[in-house]
């Protein structure tokens, strides 16, 4: 059966809140070819934040689903991985994060309208600023600061979110159009293709990456730096399951003091700088049980490949250097040539030709082809100036 139009409220929000709504609603963006997207959450004020609004919006519609109501709504996972519908965001890393965290969506055919015009050269990179700019529109962000959780949303509120949404489709629209006719159109689909991938790390991965850039000044014994990152990733799970930031559970500094003591006993931790300000609720005993198990693994601890390597830093800043020079010279974002998860990935491995390169799979096809070649070159010329000559 169609659904009725008079279901819903046009050009106005639509608060879903049950199941009978949200599968009316189903009916209707299942047959989209274009679903813009915005989420709220409350990371401002709970750790690690969850997802407290999602907005939706499509031709004539704007739903605010409410996922605190207590109702499935798994299917909007599968029309995200739908290949065949188009999903904008702006700004779109938090949300992904937030998808992937929470509910392990992940999200395929992106057009991020902050990337857009980052390629486009603007600015101005605000959904703000581009919808005044190419729509002419006026928008604030006022309730950005929101907490989300907060039940019930005031009308306020609720009005503000649905317009973070609601002009997307146009504007993307009126983007895509000024980056066909800049001939953009193929590295721009590149970006945001690459982007939705990179975002989503293995759940490890991102501890892993999290410790290092934590504790990548510290020197400590091998033996050492595994009980230090195993009481990392504790502390990071029960964080997350006691909604605590989890440095406010025990500091960085008394757990690199317990890691460098390695405590066997209660009497051995207590006697640890910072460690009478550990709660109770992180409970000492499961420390000591966790220091034992990490002592006993004959694992290697998993880091990823340093910045602290002299060659992969001179890499690294000849190659930010060039992407600075690239962007001068095309007038569009740095970041928009070459993200820096991709610049230091490239400085690891520091391909030796165009073959190397291509089989990293650090860049696309659009963007190997643009610049491969140059840099190849880069990596020649530094390898030729740091050779004894």
């Amino acid at each position: 059966m169609p659904y009725k139009k008079l279901d819903f409220t046009i050009n106005d929000y639509n608060l879903i809140q049950n199941k009978k709504d949200w599968e009316k609603v189903l009916k209707i963006i299942s047959i989209e070819p274009k679903i813009a997207l915005d989420l709220e959450g409350n990371s401002l004020y709970e750790y690690p934040g969850e997802v407290c609004l999602i907005q939706i919006s499509v031709r004539g519609y704007d739903f605010l689903l409410d996922p605190l109501a207590n109702f499935s709504f798994s299917e909007l996972g599968e029309l995200l991985s739908d290949p065949n519908i188009l999903k904008i965001f702006h700004a779109s890393e938090y949300d992904l994060k937030m998808l992937w965290n929470q509910y392990k969506w992940s999200v395929t055919n992106l057009f991020d309208t902050m990337w857009a015009g980052k390629l486009l050269g603007c600015k101005q990179l605000g959904l703000v600023s581009l919808l005044k700019t190419f729509l002419n529109v006026q928008h604030d962000k006022k309730f950005q600061k929101s907490n989300w959780k907060n039940r019930p949303l005031s009308h306020q509120q609720m009005s503000y979110a649905y317009r973070d949404s609601h002009y997307l489709i146009p504007l993307s629209e009126v983007l895509q159009k000024q980056l066909e006719e800049k001939g953009l159109w193929e590295e721009a689909q590149e970006i945001f293709n690459d982007f939705a991938k990179d975002i989503i790390l293995e759940e490890v991965e991102q501890k892993t990456i999290q410790f290092y850039k934590t504790f990548r000044s510290k020197l400590l014994p091998e033996k050492n730096m595994k009980v230090l990152q195993e009481l990392f990733f504790y502390r990071d799970d029960l964080g997350k399951s006691l909604h605590i930031l989890p440095n406010k559970l025990i500091s960085n500094k008394c757990l690199f003091n317990i890691a460098k003591k390695i405590p066997n006993t209660i009497d051995e931790l207590n006697q640890i700088p910072g460690s009478s300000s550990i709660p109770h609720k992180v409970g000492k005993q499961e420390l000591l049980k966790i220091i034992q198990k990490s002592k006993n693994t004959n694992e290697t601890i998993l880091l990823p490949k340093t910045d602290n390597d002299p060659k992969i830093k001179n890499y690294v800043t000849i190659l930010m250097n060039w992407r600075k020079k690239k962007s001068i010279t095309r007038n569009i974002d740095s970041d928009a040539i070459l993200p820096k998860n991709k610049v230091f990935l490239l400085a690891i491995y520091a391909p030796k030709t165009f073959t190397e390169l291509e089989k990293l799979n650090i860049l696309g096809p659009v963007r190997l082809k643009m610049y491969g070649e140059e840099i190849i070159e880069i990596f020649k010329k530094a390898n030729y100036f740091n050779e004894p000559q």
